[in-house]
């Protein structure tokens, strides 16, 4: 018979193991593959406990394996919430934010703001038609995607709806016949052929520029910055921009408390320039609180919806004691560049939550979700056609990266199986289809590039054909000029050496969501060693086919 004191040293044995196994489990941090090492690097050193690390191919991916529990929690931008939103919105919280040491305070990270001058008395948003118009920058978010979603909800901005015309050019119509000039820089298409196009078309949006025929991102009247300058040295009426550089221009506390740092421009009066409010009211500049037309949350951690009670408090404080160990003063040079790889660096600081708060509240809190949903300048939809799971499961995490960094059109995934794709693309079930052998009855329309190369063959030293983009063959300018933009603008996004090529991989080997071991799968949709997409009108004019 088992005595009662073995029994009750038994049970306090359990007990025991029971707190060892929970104190011992780790919180698993998702990284992507190309930074898991440092991850573990990082989190193995001495002092730092209970963090650990977990991989996905992708950040989309860790997204999924934070929702399936496969990991705990993920460093994200805005715009990989909005995915989330759309995973299960429910089913994952925002518990700490990223902010600058510079506006730790801050509820949000930019507030998109338009300044005007006082003395030109705004009563009413119809006023702005007819303006000269600042912008930070075509496809920015203060200075293009705020005002176009705002001014089309408002009615200000009518969007054209030529079918002659694809919808990025109608956008761009709009802005053109809405403003009397502007200073719009950036690259308007990936194509170099149509963004020139575009701009010598539309070219009163360059005129405010201080060198309107190049329209580039270092002109002196671009960026935050730059966009004020426009208006108040560039004889502009309207600037789009963001609060913290007004409060700079003009020699304002940046925060509340804050010390006023000397003005940008000491010459310039405060009291002749105001906010311009969505209601058509304007707002002193001196008063700290702007009237913002929308408002970027700031890039944040988020897990998955087990992280309540206790359970938050402690995640907080491990990531808060990872932070101040690897931005001390003591902290050697290479671990403060590794650091940086998982958003940890020295001008940032880890702000907690008091409360976690779901994706979609977070977008909203700040009206950016709309931002990100400006669909209603884009009736067009693509359907690009896969053949098997494998592409449809890589195709579906490119749709959804590439919709929420704003690649438009938008396109739906249509899986057929086998070789039917090439007779759904001829008969109109879909639009387009990626192919990695030349097909008679399709035309392509986009190349993959290697290196800086786009090369006239079908097939690489390996025999693996070189993938390329088809639609058919009848299909009218208008809808080829849609489709070969969203996939040079998805290339642009997260092609090789691109910042957002972290977020989705687009070259590479892709890791399936539903097999064993993460399984991978090479060449999928397209070649791993592709590095880029390029139209064919690029292709034929360097590599001329023979």
């Amino acid at each position: 018979m088992v005595s009662q004191e073995f029994r009750l040293s038994s049970l306090v044995c359990l007990l025991a193991l029971l707190v060892v196994a929970a104190q011992g489990q780790p919180y698993r941090w998702c990284v992507p593959f190309n930074q898991l090492a440092i991850c573990q690097r990082l989190t193995g050193a001495e002092g730092i406990r209970n963090l650990g690390c977990v991989a996905g191919n992708d950040r989309l991916d860790c997204l999924r394996k934070v929702q399936s529990r496969e990991a705990d929690f993920v460093a994200v931008d805005p715009e990989d919430a909005y995915v989330a939103v759309n995973m299960n919105n429910e089913d994952f919280v925002m518990f700490a934010e990223l902010r600058t040491t510079e506006e730790p305070t801050a509820e949000f990270r930019y507030e998109g703001i338009v300044l005007v001058r006082t003395a030109d008395g705004f009563t009413s948003m119809d006023q702005l038609r007819g303006k000269k118009s600042c912008h930070t920058g075509y496809g920015r978010n203060v200075g293009y995607k705020i005002p176009v979603t705002k001014l089309r909800q408002m009615g200000i901005f009518k969007m054209p709806t030529e079918r002659n015309r694809s919808p990025l050019e109608n956008e761009l119509a709009g802005l053109s016949e809405l403003f009397s000039s502007s200073c719009l820089v950036g690259t308007y298409s990936p194509n170099a052929d149509i963004d020139g196009l575009l701009k010598k078309r539309y070219s009163n949006l360059c005129e405010r520029c201080a060198e309107p025929e190049r329209c580039a991102v270092n002109d002196r009247f671009s960026g935050y910055e730059g966009a004020i300058r426009c208006l108040v040295e560039n004889d502009g009426d309207v600037a789009f921009t963001n609060t913290i550089f007004v409060r700079k221009y003009f020699g304002l506390p940046i925060t509340p408390g804050a010390v006023a740092k000397p003005a940008v421009n000491p010459t310039v009066r405060v009291e002749d320039y105001s906010y311009l409010c969505e209601d058509g009211t304007t707002r002193p500049v001196s008063d700290q609180n702007a009237c913002s037309w929308a408002q970027i949350p700031w890039p944040a951690f988020m897990a998955n919806g087990d992280l309540t009670g206790n359970r938050v408090q402690e995640l907080q404080s491990l990531l808060q004691t990872f932070y101040r160990q690897f931005t001390d003063a003591s902290v050697s040079a290479a671990d403060l560049v590794a650091a940086r790889k998982l958003s940890v660096d020295r001008e940032h600081l880890i702000v907690n939550r008091e409360q976690v708060i779901p994706p979609q509240q977070y977008l909203e809190r700040a009206k950016y979700k709309d931002v990100i949903e400006r669909e209603t300048a884009y009736d067009f939809k693509f359907r690009l056609c896969v053949s098997t799971e494998a592409e449809r499961q890589k195709c579906d995490q490119m749709q959804r990266a590439a919709y929420a960094r704003d690649v438009r059109p938008s396109f739906e995934c249509v899986l057929k199986g086998g070789d039917a794709c090439v007779a759904a693309v001829q008969n109109g079930d879909a639009d387009a289809v990626v192919l990695k052998e030349p097909s008679a009855a399709l035309k392509p329309i986009v190349w993959e590039e290697y290196g800086n190369a786009v090369r006239n063959v079908d097939k690489d030293a390996n025999g693996r054909g070189r993938t390329a983009v088809y639609i058919g063959k009848e299909v009218d300018e208008t809808v080829q000029d849609n489709i070969v933009h969203a996939f040079t603008a998805i290339s642009n996004a997260f092609g090789r050496r691109r910042r957002n090529e972290i977020v989705f991989t687009l070259f590479g080997p892709f890791r399936l969501s539903d097999a064993p071991g993460n399984v991978q799968v090479q060449n999928l949709i397209f070649n791993d060693q592709a590095s880029a997409l390029v139209s064919t009108s690029w292709r034929t004019r360097f590599c001329p086919v023979e």
